[in-house]
């Protein structure tokens, strides 16, 4: 259930973006989708921090 409504909540800040025409986020949401991704995928901040803190 909860994978469905964060689904749901990056469906609705996609819409946004096109609605609103905000194209320059795009690249933001890209990253912080595949940063989020990665750590689910990890299953835990540990293997990744050193990772994660030299994107940002």
């Amino acid at each position: 259930m909860k994978i469905v409504s964060r689904l749901r909540t990056v469906g609705s800040l996609v819409a946004y973006f096109m609605r609103r025409e905000r194209f320059f986020l795009a690249p933001l949401l890209v990253i912080l989708l595949l940063a989020s991704i990665l750590l689910l995928l990890t299953g835990g901040l540990s293997y990744v921090a050193p990772f994660v803190y030299g994107l940002f």
